[in-house]
């Protein structure tokens, strides 16, 4: 089954009582990441019904979470209505994040950046520079084949995210039975 391309595709997905998309566990990357950071500002693009966001906030960092499908932030929004520190969750484009502002300590990202195109990826960098603090670390996950059908290699991540983020480590993995990449990145001093 292909991944939707649009929010309706993907609202359609989150509608339905079982969907693929969505993490069932926390990896341990984004674990080893949390701990790290302590009372960090955390900021989860395509955060889906927010499972990341929820153990973000629960571990003591103020988390945000995006999506661009209205259903899957209800959801997102419900699972942590009973919950003593919850994080914000707003309906927003990860290719302009104009609902936001900076500075963000941390970000993640778990398979929202391969479904977009060439386009939407730069689109996505440049909105995530603006966001995050020097020195901050963006954590994310991919396909090696990507639904965006573009190359997902250190190379073409490291070019995308050029020259406002430095690759700071890429982890070759199998993660949902595919073979997959976490890429590391840290966001360079904003330049004059």
């Amino acid at each position: 089954m292909a991944a939707p391309t649009d929010s309706r595709g993907f609202d359609r997905a989150y509608s339905a009582p079982l969907t693929m998309w969505g993490d069932w566990r926390i990896p341990g990357a984004v674990k080893d990441l949390v701990a790290e950071n302590g009372a960090a500002r955390a900021l989860e693009l395509g955060c889906g019904v927010g499972r990341i966001s929820r153990y973000m906030a629960r571990h003591g960092l103020r988390a945000t979470g995006v999506d661009f499908s209205p259903v899957a932030i209800d959801k997102a929004t419900s699972r942590v209505a009973g919950d003593p520190v919850r994080p914000e969750f707003l309906v927003d484009d990860v290719r302009e994040l104009s609902l936001l502002t900076g500075p963000f300590d941390l970000s993640v990202d778990i398979g929202c950046f391969h479904c977009l195109d060439r386009e939407g990826q730069a689109r996505y960098a440049a909105a995530l520079a603006r966001l995050l603090r020097p020195g901050a670390t963006h954590l994310m996950w991919v396909m090696e084949n990507a639904p965006s059908n573009r190359p997902m290699g250190a190379d073409e991540i490291g070019a995308t995210f050029a020259p406002s983020f430095r690759m700071a480590g890429v982890e070759n993995r199998r993660r949902r039975l595919v073979r997959s990449r976490w890429f590391w990145l840290e966001r360079r001093e904003a330049q004059a």
